[in-house]
């Protein structure tokens, strides 16, 4: 699936759902067809294998089109089950998982840009997101979806404790630009499972957010907020008696897209890696990267930029060669060329001098591939890379860690 992104209206939209939305094809019958975008790569049902779950797109007619989760369980090492369907709201995007009721279960959070047809030269503006709660009496399985409407055009969505009520929360990445934000929804405190109206944490126009990702940035033990926000990387810090501080921006490459967040260096400080797409948005090639930030001091960050293939758009933390170091892999796709498939390149960390990685190599990826993950999808302890599109996987090779086999389907 191309991006549906809505921030300028319908010649932005994905390039295969352009034709269905905008009227486009010259009369051509697009026969109907299923696209996944989001990707989460977990341990779902506790029986300690790692499941998949993607959000998927029903697209038989003009938008807006049925929107899924499809989740994948790994039943023995190598082996998964055929996909359980889970109802979310339409033309899904990001999925996140986190523990929103706190019963010790993941639970799930799918974002959705739109609801409405996007329209040329209209700020989209009907986003929302779905909640799947994990069924407590069946590992594994989960309740009907709840839907909550956001407003602004929801990229993604995360679970995690954002307030001091020990209660989790939901934040939303805002795709449009000119509202520059992410929106934080509160749960409720007086009536828990139910969410707060959404407020704005205000990144600055021209900042809206693709991807986002929670985590203790300044050691601080409270949960902050990182926005890959367009130009640059939006970093909101919690405060300790409440609310969250002026954004704080890093700078990072041409065109952010995707943004993660681990202790790269093993310095008990959280690092900040971006996925920047390059000149692939205006039509243009090359100016691709991945970003890392290393932070040196609390607040402090130095950048490196490496060169990747051209239009990154996700990038994922894990071990991929078996040091017990973690690698980056980062997923590209050049949206405006349909038949040209994605791309994974491959970045290994430096086991002499940390936080110092290397561009490996870079594999064919699925056709329209944009989300990444990393687990150990065949049970033989080394990291696989799970890409959305399939969903497909690249098994890490046994003979010669931190290479991978061709493109192969999930199940």
């Amino acid at each position: 699936m191309r991006f549906p992104d809505l921030r300028i209206g319908c010649a932005s939209v994905g390039a295969v759902l352009l034709l269905v939305a905008c009227g486009g094809g010259g009369g051509d019958v697009i026969s109907p067809f299923w696209t996944h975008s989001g990707l989460v790569v977990a341990d779902i049902d506790g029986d300690g294998r790692v499941d998949v779950a993607v959000t998927a797109t029903y697209v038989a007619g003009p938008p807006p089109h049925p929107g899924y989760v499809q989740i994948y369980r790994q039943s023995s090492p190598g082996a998964f089950d055929a996909p359980v369907q889970y109802g979310v709201g339409p033309d899904p995007w990001g999925l996140s998982a986190g523990d929103f009721d706190g019963d010790g279960r993941p639970d799930l959070v799918a974002a959705t840009p739109a609801t409405v047809a996007p329209q040329p030269n209209v700020t989209g503006d009907s986003g929302g997101i779905s909640i799947l709660r994990q069924d407590p009496a069946i590992a594994g399985s989960f309740l009907p979806s709840q839907w909550v409407p956001t407003g602004g055009a929801a990229t993604d969505a995360a679970i995690a404790q954002l307030t001091s009520d020990n209660l989790a929360d939901v934040i939303v990445a805002d795709g449009v630009l000119v509202n520059g934000r992410a929106l934080l929804l509160e749960q409720n405190p007086s009536a828990p499972g139910t969410l707060l109206a959404p407020m704005s944490l205000l990144a600055g126009s021209g900042k809206g957010s693709e991807d986002l990702a929670v985590a203790d940035i300044n050691g601080d033990g409270l949960s902050d907020i990182v926005l890959a926000a367009y130009d640059a990387v939006a970093v909101f810090y919690q405060r300790a008696g409440g609310g969250f501080d002026p954004v704080v921006i890093l700078l990072a490459g041409l065109r952010v897209q995707g943004v993660a967040v681990a202790d790269l260096d093993g310095d008990g400080r959280a690092d900040i890696v971006v996925a920047n797409a390059g000149n692939s948005p205006a039509g243009g090639t090359g100016g691709a990267s991945v970003t890392v930030l290393l932070q040196t001091n609390p607040g402090g960050f130095v950048a490196t930029n490496i060169p990747v293939a051209d239009g990154a758009r996700r990038v994922a933390i894990g071990d991929l060669n078996g040091d017990n170091l973690p690698d980056i892999a980062v997923v590209s796709l050049v949206y405006q060329s349909l038949r040209t498939p994605s791309r994974v390149s491959v970045l290994l960390q430096s086991p002499t001098n940390r936080g110092q990685f290397a561009f490996s190599a870079v594999y064919d990826g699925p056709l329209s591939g944009n989300f990444i993950g990393i687990g150990d999808v065949n049970g033989d302890g080394r990291g696989d890379i799970v890409v959305n599109d399939g969903p497909s996987v690249l098994l890490q090779r046994a003979s010669a860690p931190g290479t991978f086999e061709p493109l192969r389907p999930l199940r």
